[in-house]
């Protein structure tokens, strides 16, 4: 298992990660009957600032962010391995709630153009996550079995 401190080696990297999350998770904000991020998003990000051993101050910037109309999409990253890190973390933040909508879609390719990454990497990180999710949900199932 890649352990998140060995690819995002510095603050900067992890803050752009997090701001990045925080953007996919501002996303689902725009449908329609949303009202802003959930409370399973919020403690996500939450709990992976604190993982990240982010400064106080930069928690505090992250969670005003958060709170914030501002959806301006701005992420980037140093190497190609931490923007394909950051997608893949990105695209299960976004199943989060059991379904990727197509605003997370739309988000989730356009942050994949800025950082150079192929539409077909993106289709196989995509159908990665929703394996994994399938996956875990028959994992579910089987503590139902006699039960």
């Amino acid at each position: 298992m890649t352990n998140i401190l060995e690819v995002l080696t510095d603050e900067k990297s992890r803050t752009n990660f997090m701001r990045g999350l925080i953007n996919l998770s501002k996303a689902e904000e725009s449908r329609e009957g949303s009202v802003g991020i959930n409370t399973e998003e919020m403690t996500f990000l939450k709990n992976a600032m604190l993982a990240l051993n982010l400064p106080e101050y930069t928690q505090r910037e992250l969670e005003t962010f958060v709170r914030s109309k501002d959806n301006a999409i701005n992420v980037s990253f140093e190497t190609k391995r931490q923007a394909l890190f950051f997608l893949r973390e990105g695209m299960q933040i976004c199943y989060i709630e059991g379904q990727y909508y197509q605003t997370e879609k739309d988000m989730i390719e356009e942050m994949a153009k800025m950082l150079g990454v192929s539409c077909e990497t993106v289709k196989k990180i995509e159908q990665w996550v929703r394996e994994g999710i399938e996956w875990s949900a028959r994992g579910e199932e089987i503590l139902e079995m006699e039960g």
